[in-house]
């Protein structure tokens, strides 16, 4: 296996360097505070579905933690309801 000559693009998992700091994100990229992109290959599994700094999701994510961020899985919200609903009416019959 080839060593990388140039890794600076890389998020390294150690304490032995300074952590690159992320000032934004735009859809799939993450910028630092030197203006350098990075695609965001490395988040959770909401951001990598729908991108950073999208309006219209973060419009709706307000909209519903104004009313509820999280419950106990034990507990429904209509928002669940909701997704249930249109999970249920697209899927196929059986």
């Amino acid at each position: 296996m080839s060593e990388v000559q140039n890794d600076d693009h890389i998020f390294h998992r150690t304490l032995k360097q300074q952590w690159q700091q992320i000032s934004h994100g735009d859809g799939v990229y993450l910028f630092d505070t030197d203006g350098r992109r990075y695609l965001d290959a490395c988040a959770g599994v909401h951001v990598v579905s729908i991108g950073h700094g999208i309006k219209e999701i973060a419009d709706v994510m307000g909209e519903q933690a104004s009313q509820v961020c999280f419950t106990y899985s034990r507990f429904l919200t209509q928002a669940q309801i909701d997704l249930a609903q249109k999970i249920d009416n697209m899927a196929p019959e059986g």
